[in-house]
């Protein structure tokens, strides 16, 4: 099936930028090559706040296969993708530096961080710790 498809079917993710911005949290969930149960279960978690059926979630990451450019004019959007992009980079526990670079190179593109990505991943990373992290807090 693929990923265009999926969301041709489904009414509440039709949107580019919800697309994309899955696509996103699922390649950050495989650029440490590891996918811990923990990491599932927050995809899982997010996909359903998006109306996305648990069901297709793996067919959906199986056909993930690039980084999307994200773009989304409402400033809420923007703070909730990010918050949810470093919430499965912290998901399993352990931060690798391409996790961090991914998530910095996101946040300037969405115009939050202005060639200042890595300071403004560390102190979100920090909030969301100190906040005891999780996908309910969005």
């Amino acid at each position: 099936m693929p990923w265009f498809n999926f969301f041709k079917r489904n009414k509440e993710a039709k949107s580019v930028a919800t697309k994309n911005h899955l696509d996103n949290v699922i390649q950050l969930s495989k650029i440490d090559v590891h996918y811990e149960k923990v990491e599932k279960d927050y995809l899982l978690e997010m996909a359903q706040s998006y109306n996305i059926l648990v069901r297709n979630v793996e067919k959906v990451r199986k056909y993930s296969h690039k980084v999307s450019t994200t773009e989304s004019k409402n400033k809420e959007m923007v703070y909730r993708q990010l918050y949810e992009l470093v919430g499965m980079m912290l998901a399993d526990g352990v931060v690798y530096n391409n996790e961090i670079e991914l998530c910095a190179r996101f946040a300037e593109e969405m115009g939050v961080a202005q060639s200042n990505g890595m300071v403004f991943i560390s102190n979100l990373s920090k909030e969301i710790k100190k906040r005891n992290f999780s996908l309910r807090h969005c």
